[in-house]
């Protein structure tokens, strides 16, 4: 066998072996059921007057190849110096993080205050998403989201900060837009359901894998009472498609939203600012 064709021959190995991993140690056959409280609840209007709110899937599995991944995406959030940071494929102790925990590096590099979401184990370490504040994290609670394949979850936190008090949301959704489009419109319905329950004024963001133009997305913005806060331009990098959102129910304003060219992920950040009058 010619030199390339070992090459060649081992990287095709080392893929089938990652895919088998993944599929029979992470992946799930069963869809599950959604854990939400069916019914609405009344709102207590605990507004903060302005929120600076940011969205960001951090690649966390490029930290297996550059070992300054994690410090450049701190670099990013010190920049635009936002309140409340829904972060996505945060890794805890995974080969992939090269075992170091994505989400104590970021609150250590930032300043601010964390909790983290597990959607799944990996090797004795965690996926999933995080949250990052300058406000005090009262509580938090994991919901697992329904849909076969791999694992996804829903983290939520009542936050006090700028002299109010919110329930924020971040989540990340199903990938293969066309082919998950079943069970990502089941997890939206899902979300739904979840923030309907807020006491709180709420947000939610996270990566959702489908763009606003997919039927998923729309139906969950005609039959929901949250508003688009975000984004403003795509945000995927390598497929230029809208994927990563902000949503907040209607009680907010949005002063301004953005889409930032910067940072290390192949996911560009999404920014708004919220007040309230």
């Amino acid at each position: 066998m010619r030199p390339r064709s070992r090459i060649g021959f081992g990287c095709l190995s080392i893929l089938l072996i990652v895919f088998c991993y993944r599929v029979f140690s992470v992946y799930e056959f069963r869809a599950g059921q959604c854990v939400a409280d069916p019914e609405p609840r009344a709102l207590t209007p605990t507004y903060p007057k302005r929120l600076i709110v940011m969205t960001y899937n951090i690649q966390g599995h490029a930290a297996l190849v550059n070992s300054h991944h994690v410090a450049r995406i701190a670099e990013t959030i010190r920049m635009v110096n936002p309140d409340i940071v829904g972060i996505n494929e945060a890794h805890i102790r995974t080969w992939q993080s090269r075992f170091k925990d994505h989400v104590e590096q970021l609150r250590l590099a930032t300043g601010m205050n964390a909790v983290f979401g597990e959607s799944y184990e990996q090797m004795g370490g965690q996926f999933g998403n995080a949250i990052l504040t300058r406000g005090q994290i009262m509580k938090h609670e994991l919901y697992r989201l329904p849909g076969a394949g791999e694992p996804r979850s829903l983290l939520k936190a009542t936050i006090r900060i700028n002299d109010g008090t919110i329930d924020f949301y971040v989540t990340h959704l199903v990938a293969w837009e066309k082919l998950n489009r079943v069970s990502r419109a089941n997890q939206l319905q899902c979300l739904a359901r979840h923030v309907r329950s807020s006491d709180h004024p709420y947000i939610l963001v996270g990566d959702l894998n489908a763009p606003p133009e997919s039927p998923e997305i729309k139906e969950f913005r005609q039959n929901t009472a949250l508003q688009a806060c975000g984004p403003t331009d795509f945000t995927h990098r390598v497929i230029n498609l809208t994927i990563d959102y902000i949503f907040a129910d209607r009680g907010w304003k949005v002063a301004s939203a953005r889409t930032l060219d910067t940072g290390p992920s192949d996911h560009r950040p999404v920014l708004a600012e919220l007040i309230h009058d």
